[in-house]
């Protein structure tokens, strides 16, 4: 199990977020290209799931220069309230959400029993998927690592 990390008080420079935000858009794709993704719309529940928590944390990567910047979103309901935090503290707070999530979505790919305690059935992710999520733990880590 991965320790808790110790999480930014700023938002990563643009290159990492950018770095982060690809890694999920390739996680997201590898998903979307999961055997099981098209045999039925909509796809299984558990797989579904997953990719929901990864596009989203996708999704909120894109809008931090817009969080950050006190600028609209494109769909605010999908930014986490952050107990009404603005600007730049808003931003940090999302990002850190990000990284939460990156944590959580990695462990239930790489370990698939952890989505039966979220009421889901058990799935093989794939070499693939397990890749990607990896690739987003690393540069997670690496934002992490440069940010203390």
């Amino acid at each position: 199990m991965t320790s808790s990390p110790q999480l930014p008080t700023t938002i990563p420079p643009s290159e990492v977020r950018d770095e982060i935000t690809a890694r999920l858009a390739s996680l997201v794709d590898a998903i979307e290209s999961h055997p099981s993704w098209s045999i039925s719309p909509p796809p299984p529940s558990n797989l579904f799931h997953v990719w929901d928590f990864v596009k989203r944390s996708h999704y909120i990567m894109t809008e931090l220069d817009n969080i950050e910047n006190g600028r609209p979103t494109k769909h605010p309901e999908q930014i986490p309230r952050n107990a009404g935090a603005s600007g730049a503290n808003a931003a940090v707070l999302c990002f850190n959400d990000v990284v939460t999530r990156s944590i959580t979505i990695n462990e239930m790919i790489q370990m698939p029993q952890m989505l039966v305690m979220l009421g889901l059935s058990r799935i093989d992710f794939g070499d693939d998927i397990r890749t990607q999520s990896r690739a987003v733990s690393e540069a997670i880590d690496k934002a992490l690592s440069s940010s203390s």
